[in-house]
C-alpha cells in the first residue's frame, strides 16, 4: 500500500511538472515581480517593511501548484534574489519548491509563495545545492502587516520566513517538509550557460536583461536603494536595460509572444510615470547597411507604437534604430546573430 501511495505521489509531482515548460519563462518573471509589487502595495496587510528591510534574500514562486488525489503534493518554479553589498539586489536565480504530504486531500488549487531568508545562515542554506525547509534551515510563518512587534521571537529564531496569497487573501504559511533546490533549467534559459545559483546570488556572473522585472520590483522596495536614489549618489550614466525585445530576421511586427514580453514594461512604466524610455533597435550583420538602418529603426518604431497604443504617453519614449552597429554577440554562428535582431527598452536617468 506504502509503495503504491508513493508511486501515485511520483505521478501527481510528473503531472505538475510536466505542466510547467520553460516556454513560459518569461512570464513566470513577471509574475513573480507582479506578485511582489501587488503584496507590499498594501503595507497593512502584507509583508511588514522592517522585515523586508533586514532580510538578507527573498524566494517568489508564482502560482506554486497544489494537485491532489488521495495523495497532496506541492510544486513550483520561481526565483531568488541577494542583496548585494551595494544594496541592490542580485540577477534572479531559478528555484524550484517541492514537497508532499499524505492524506485524504482531494481537489486541487495555486497560490503564490514569498520567503524571506533573514540571515546569513538561511542564505548560506540558499546557496547550497538543495535543502529542507523546516530541517536543515529552520522556518515559520511570516508576520502579516504591523504585527512585527509581537513576533520578535519568532524573527530572531526563524531563518526562513513565508507566506503565501491566494484568491486575493495574504498570510503567514509553514512550509516546513518542502525542498528548495536551484532551477538549473531556468538558469540557464536566462543566462545562456550553466551557472549555479550560487555564482548568481553573489554576483559572479553578468545580469540578466530578462531578469530586470524582478530587480526593479526589489529595488523600488529597498529602503537602501531610496535612500541612495534621494542623497542623488547613484551613478546618472548607468545603463538600465528594462527589456530585450528579439526578432525573427528581417521582422519588425509584434508577434503575440512579444506582446507578452512588453506587457511586463507596460506595467512597469504605468507604476513608474516619472520614467522615460529609448527604444534602441538593432540588427544582425545580413543584408547591407542601409537596408539595416531601415529595418532597425522599423522595430524601434514598432515597439514604441504597441506602448503608446497600450496607454503610455509618446512623450516618454523615444525612438531610434542604429543598424547593426553595437551587437550584443558574435554575428558569426546563428545564435549570435539572433541575439542581435532586438531592441533595447533602456530606461532614461
Amino acid at each position: 500500500m506504502k509503495i503504491a501511495l508513493t508511486c501515485l505521489f511520483a505521478a501527481c509531482l510528473s503531472a505538475l511538472v510536466a505542466a510547467d515548460t520553460p516556454k513560459v519563462g518569461d512570464k513566470r518573471i513577471h509574475n513573480a515581480a507582479e506578485s511582489f509589487v501587488d503584496i507590499m502595495k498594501v503595507p497593512e496587510k502584507g509583508i511588514p517593511r522592517d522585515l523586508f528591510d533586514k532580510a538578507q534574500c527573498v524566494v517568489i514562486v508564482p502560482s506554486l501548484k497544489k494537485g491532489a488525489f488521495v495523495v497532496g503534493g506541492k510544486y513550483g518554479r520561481g526565483f531568488a534574489s541577494c542583496r548585494r553589498k551595494d544594496g541592490e539586489w542580485s540577477s534572479p536565480a531559478g528555484v524550484r519548491i517541492e514537497g508532499g504530504s499524505f492524506g485524504p486531500q482531494i481537489g486541487g488549487s495555486s497560490m503564490d509563495i514569498l520567503m524571506l531568508v533573514m540571515n546569513q545562515s538561511g542564505m548560506n542554506r540558499l546557496l547550497s545545492d538543495k535543502f529542507t525547509i523546516g530541517g536543515e534551515a529552520s522556518a515559520a510563518a511570516g508576520p502579516v502587516g504591523r504585527q512585527t512587534s509581537a513576533n520578535t521571537d519568532v524573527q530572531l529564531r526563524a531563518e526562513i520566513l513565508s507566506w503565501s496569497r491566494s484568491r486575493g487573501l495574504f498570510a503567514g504559511l509553514s512550509l516546513e517538509g518542502a525542498t528548495l533546490r536551484p532551477d538549473t533549467e531556468e538558469n540557464e534559459r536566462l543566462y545562456g550557460k550553466d551557472v549555479t545559483n550560487k555564482q548568481i546570488l553573489l554576483g559572479q556572473v553578468e545580469r540578466s536583461k530578462a531578469g530586470w522585472p524582478l530587480v526593479a520590483a526589489l529595488d523600488r522596495y529597498s529602503k537602501i536603494s531610496h535612500d541612495k536614489a534621494s542623497s542623488g549618489s547613484r551613478r546618472n550614466s548607468a545603463r538600465i536595460t528594462m527589456a530585450e525585445i528579439h526578432f525573427a530576421p528581417r521582422q519588425s511586427e509584434i508577434t503575440p509572444e512579444l506582446e507578452g514580453l512588453l506587457a511586463g514594461t507596460k506595467k512597469a512604466l504605468e507604476e513608474n510615470p516619472e520614467w522615460k524610455v529609448r527604444v534602441e533597435g538593432y540588427t544582425d550583420n545580413e543584408g547591407n547597411r542601409a537596408s539595416n538602418q531601415e529595418l532597425s529603426s522599423r522595430r524601434a518604431e514598432s515597439v514604441t507604437n504597441w506602448l503608446a497604443e497600450h496607454g503610455i504617453d509618446r512623450d516618454r519614449l523615444t525612438a531610434k534604430g542604429y543598424g547593426e552597429a553595437r551587437p550584443a554577440a558574435d554575428n558569426a554562428t546563428e545564435d549570435g546573430r539572433g541575439k542581435n535582431r532586438r531592441v533595447d527598452l533602456v530606461r532614461s536617468r
